[in-house]
């Protein structure tokens, strides 16, 4: 690999780093495996990629898990049941840290995996890397997306509705693409990550004890002869296309556990991955338990959505000006890192990847201008919040916190870590054959409890991934389909205040 050392090897990884190989019970826990050469280099370096601690990383992972779904998390309380809705979304977490897990931990045995894409293809072959790669740029721009539009929903309700819509979406376009082709590593980026994570969680709380402080709910009618009824429901009163929009919204909440691969990758000690991993999605999980739990039982059927309007006009203002910032930051960091998919993608090999020359600058600007260009067409076309989210936690996101992770696990339970070695090439092109490992996959059940819980749990996420994609995306596409039909939404780029 060109401007790549061959030197620059990662050949120590104990078990008590990974976690794969607990999986076989004949592997001695202290052997060292060999794994294949870096992406990144490390030395006579313009630019380190290698240089995220795993304070950053744990910053990271609660960045892309906050920011968006945890706003429209109380809603889904109301659909499905306080109760059932508090277990849907912790099993939902379960199984993203899960997937979370094998994705991030995968770079300790492969090291020449940047993406989902990468491992797709070492696992699945190339046409599965062009499939997937596309699946997942384009869900990195659609959450890209879909913090341009929160962001727009900041500035309206800051400004009561002072501009049009679509100039608000523009602005914050610029602001990414500006801020995020400055930093070309996720070092730099956890940095403004610090701030987002900060501000969202200081605005949800302030929007949470404003509610607990208020007699009466703000959207609530004021009506002193009526009993005033809040409808919560501890158990669902809705029909499956509801029930369904509210599981994919809770799945978009908590399932950034694809982009692991990339905040793994540039890590400098990558084999404390799981530390961060922990850190970050139970602090998430935790919050978005606790400020929905609030904000919904105080609230009831009077959410506002985002849920940072429920505590009325003036609290409103309040919460989105302190939550602008992050919110600016999910933009930045979705942008960033759907970007870094093609620049490196397209320089992975080539002494530009980490060098200061012209075509590094153009294929980076580029890569950010294309991405923030269509994340600005997508939310022109698809001017709504709640079914937006839906849909995208129902079309890819379980592709990568369910499907795919579940055939990793399937991969690991048959490659074995002395299999991995023996197959290990230095150049890193090496492709296992599906038809190899699969079978051997299936049958280790053969091989004793350990492998058979392994191998039904890799089963069951496949099934829940499938699942979710084929039932969640017909009942957002119905609840779109009606929103347009009552006319909720509001046309292309539109000027309506969204707030």
């Amino acid at each position: 690999m060109d401007g790549i050392k061959k030197d620059n090897q990662r050949t120590t990884h104990h078990i008590e780093h990974g976690g794969f190989e607990e999986m076989n019970s004949t592997t001695d826990p202290k052997t060292e495996i060999s794994t294949q050469q870096d992406l990144f280099d490390v030395e006579d370096t313009d630019i380190n990629f290698r240089s995220l601690s795993w304070q950053g990383a744990a910053i990271l992972i609660a960045k892309l898990q906050i920011g968006l779904g945890a706003l429209s998390l109380p809603s889904t309380f109301h659909t499905l049941g306080f109760f059932p809705g508090i277990l849907c979304f912790v099993v939902l977490s379960c199984m993203t840290t899960i997937a979370g897990y094998v994705s991030g931990n995968a770079r300790q045995y492969f090291p020449q995996i940047h993406s989902i894409g990468d491992a797709a293809e070492m696992i699945l072959g190339t046409a599965a890397k062009e499939v997937m790669g596309v699946i997942y740029y384009l869900y990195l721009t659609l959450v890209a997306g879909a913090g341009l539009l929160t962001t727009s929903v900041a500035l309206n309700a800051l400004s009561d509705n002072g501009a049009c819509t679509t100039v608000f979406v523009a602005v914050a376009c610029a602001a990414a693409f500006i801020f995020g082709t400055s930093f070309r590593s996720l070092e730099r980026v956890s940095w403004l990550s610090w701030v987002g994570v900060a501000g969202i969680i200081i605005a949800i709380w302030v929007t949470a004890i404003a509610c607990l402080a208020q007699d009466h709910p703000a959207a609530a009618p004021l009506n002193s002869h009526v009993p005033l009824d809040l409808e919560i429901r501890v158990f669902p009163r809705t029909n499956f296309s509801q029930a369904m929009g509210a599981v994919s919204s809770q799945l978009f909440a908590v399932g950034a556990s694809g982009t692991f691969f990339s905040v793994s990758a540039e890590m400098k000690r990558p084999e404390l991955f799981t530390r961060a991993l922990i850190c970050g999605q139970s602090f998430i999980v935790a919050t978005c338990i606790i400020i929905a739990s609030i904000v919904y039982g105080k609230v009831g059927q009077y959410l506002s959505s985002p849920a940072l309007g429920s505590a009325g006009p003036l609290i409103k203002k309040i919460a989105y000006g302190i939550a602008l910032p992050g919110l600016v930051v999910t933009a930045i960091l979705w942008s960033h890192v759907a970007a870094k998919y093609w620049f490196v993608r397209i320089l992975r090999g080539t002494p530009h990847l980490q060098t200061n020359t012209i075509k590094h600058w153009v294929t980076w600007i580029g890569s950010m201008a294309v991405t923030a260009a269509l994340a600005f067409i997508i939310v022109g076309i698809i001017p709504f919040f709640d079914d937006f989210l839906s849909l995208v936690g129902a079309l890819v996101n379980p592709v990568f916190t369910a499907i795919f992770p579940g055939i990793m696990i399937l991969f690991f339970i048959a490659e074995r870590p002395t299999r991995i070695q023996e197959c290990a090439r230095n150049d890193g092109s090496h492709e296992y054959r599906t038809t190899q490992w699969l079978p051997l996959a299936l049958a280790k059940w053969k091989d004793g409890s350990k492998e058979t819980i392994a191998l039904l749990l890799g089963i069951l996420m496949i099934l829940a991934g499938v699942f979710i994609v084929v039932g969640g995306t017909y009942a957002t596409v119905l609840n779109i389909k009606n929103s347009y039909n009552e006319g909720k939404v509001s046309g292309f780029f539109s000027c309506a205040d969204n707030s």
